[in-house]
């Protein structure tokens, strides 16, 4: 999953480079170009995302906030011909600011949802078609108010989504994930994870973790839903920011919570560079992981950790 992943975000950036803004037909006043996926059917390639001139029928002198609040909510929905589609159906717009010309998005919980390619899909629709209004530059998109731990990014421009070549690709990094065996214990998975600019080897782990396993006889023990608000590793330490919700998710089971912790841990040992873990929630370091103690993942098993 991870490699076609990386093939299609290698043929994103060729699309999106050609179709980028220099190809586009001029506006007429109250036009915007607004960006959507074409049916997966009639797909070419990595071709899915595709953009359409709309009128947003807005009174004239309507400020940037309206208008992109009024994008937001077209892309939502999708273009009423159902020639192309929404990449966020079902979600609603909760609130729009527009401070130092970033747009903060909120949308409803369905966005937590969105993993891998789907995600990524979603971001850059919301970052081109808002990015080409006048006044905004940059696009932080939340979900009921929290961030979306499976982002590679918080805050996205323009330039991060119009991308040119695989040169975009900084490294690979081998790591090993640990899901659900059919016995009941964890059990490694060898991946190979593909870096890009503005993405780290944590973040990216991260995400591919809560995706969940390529091997069919593994399954993911970390409950559906569940999401991290951010994932760095400094010194030696790998800070894991949960939101409050993600603890709501946890089964009662003690022994499947000890589980989860693990799984989460064990992955993220298989980093070389991390020596410790500490998971925050709301800011405060978490001492009880559901009923598990913490400090029974806190430092790496061949550094004298459980």
């Amino acid at each position: 999953m991870r490699r076609r992943y990386a093939a299609f975000l290698a043929a994103l950036a060729l699309v999106l480079g050609a179709c980028g803004r220099g190809g586009e037909p001029e506006a007429r006043p109250g036009d915007v170009l607004i960006y959507y996926l074409s049916p997966e059917e009639d797909a070419r390639g990595g071709d899915r995302i595709q953009s359409r001139m709309e009128n947003l029928e807005l009174p004239e002198g309507a400020g940037v906030r309206d208008r992109a609040e009024a994008v937001v909510k077209r892309l939502l929905e999708g273009p009423a011909d159902g020639t192309l589609q929404s990449p966020l159906p079902g979600l609603e717009l909760l609130g729009l600011e527009i401070r130092d010309r970033t747009a903060y998005v909120d949308l409803s919980s369905g966005f937590n949802q969105l993993v891998g390619v789907g995600l990524s899909m979603a971001d850059y629709c919301l970052t081109l078609s808002l990015t080409g209004l006048d006044g905004i530059g940059a696009v932080r998109i939340t979900a009921q108010g929290r961030p979306v731990g499976q982002q590679p990014k918080q805050v996205f421009y323009e330039r991060d989504v119009l991308l040119s070549t695989m040169d975009d690709i900084l490294q690979t990094v081998d790591v090993t994930l640990y899901f659900l065996s059919g016995s009941g214990t964890l059990a490694g998975e060898k991946r190979t994870l593909s870096l890009y600019e503005g993405q780290t080897l944590a973040e990216s782990l991260a995400s591919a973790l809560l995706e969940g396993p390529e091997n069919r006889e593994l399954s993911r023990v970390i409950p559906e839903g569940f999401s991290f608000n951010y994932v760095r590793v400094d010194s030696g330490v790998c800070y894991v920011s949960l939101p409050a919700a993600a603890l709501e998710l946890l089964p009662e089971d003690g022994e499947r919570q000890a589980l989860i912790l693990q799984s989460l841990a064990r992955s993220l040992y298989s980093m070389e560079t991390v020596e410790e873990l500490r998971l925050l929630v709301d800011g405060e370091e978490l001492e009880l992981f559901g009923q598990i103690p913490v400090e029974s993942a806190a430092l790496r098993p061949d550094r004298g950790g459980g």
